[in-house]
């Protein structure tokens, strides 16, 4: 991420936690960042843009933290026991931009940012369901989808407690009574030898992923790809036919919905290219295109 668009996240940030989003304008922003309102649609396009590279923003921070816990060499349960602070304690951080947009109730939901929320719900069950699976172990699978339901329910409940309440507990206290409370909860159903309520099956669709990611308004390092083909074409023979390829590629990625059959061709006209090879991979790994 480049410095001013931190300055411009972190001034946002402050702006849409005190005011809420609908009632901060870009101008505000712009202000506190010390640029024009024209500076600030140099790095992104609107201020719904920028909602979404704030909640990516957060997401990364906290997927970051998840992902390091998980290599951490320490027996299973007490690793998802630190998962599950981190995921309280990082919400408790942010709290002030979350109780605003709950009272506020004005998040454009575009296909974007539905996309994006989406995306993160997946990624945090998943990680929910790899702890489970690894304390639980396999003779227990059966039953991992009711208890990851039931989890989720009280997550959700101590959160919105923790948030709005400010109680006086520590977010590891409460990861550790959950977590015994759903040992109560698995043991009893093991011991009735309990049907679960919902199959497996339904994972995938519980744990559902979006299989293209078109949701980042900011294609920079696309930007950047096609930027350096640019550079590196001063001496191709066909350099006119490549001028076309990649106003076409640049007209492609801003679109609100780029066409992958346009961009496949495109990325077809580079071939032979061996200069070209690691950009239009880039590219091609970006919209999960087979070269």
């Amino acid at each position: 991420m480049k410095e001013k668009e931190k300055i411009i996240i972190d001034s946002a940030i402050k702006f849409f936690a005190q005011k809420g989003f609908s009632s901060t304008s870009v101008q505000e922003i712009a202000s506190d960042c010390g640029i024009s309102k024209g500076a600030f649609y140099l790095y992104f396009k609107s201020k719904d843009s920028l909602l979404y590279k704030i909640l990516q923003y957060y997401y990364d921070e906290l997927i970051e933290t998840l992902e390091e816990i998980s290599q951490r060499p320490v027996p299973s349960r007490d690793k998802y026991i630190d998962q599950l602070t981190f995921m309280f304690d990082h919400a408790l951080k942010h709290k002030e931009f979350i109780i605003m947009q709950s009272k506020e109730q004005a998040i454009p939901l575009n296909n974007s940012i539905k996309e994006l929320l989406a995306k993160m719900q997946a990624e945090l069950q998943d990680y929910n369901l790899k702890g489970l699976l690894a304390i639980y172990g396999e003779e227990k699978k059966k039953y991992l989808l009711d208890l990851l339901i039931i989890q989720d329910g009280l997550i959700h409940s101590f959160l919105k407690v923790s948030i709005l309440d400010s109680i006086n507990v520590s977010s590891k206290d409460i990861a550790s009574y959950l977590l015994k409370r759903l040992d109560s909860i698995i043991t009893d159903m093991v011991k009735e030898n309990e049907h679960p309520l919902f199959s497996n099956v339904f994972l995938k669709y519980i744990i559902k992923k979006p299989a293209i990611n078109f949701m980042e308004d900011n294609h920079q390092h696309i930007v950047d790809a096609i930027n350096s083909i640019q550079k590196k074409m001063e001496h191709i023979a066909n350099k006119e036919e490549i001028e076309v390829t990649l106003e076409v590629l640049m007209t492609e990625i801003h679109a609100e919905e780029p066409r992958v059959p346009i961009i496949k061709g495109m990325l077809y006209n580079l071939n032979g290219y061996d200069d070209f090879q690691t950009e239009q991979k880039k590219i091609a790994d970006y919209y999960q295109i087979e070269l």
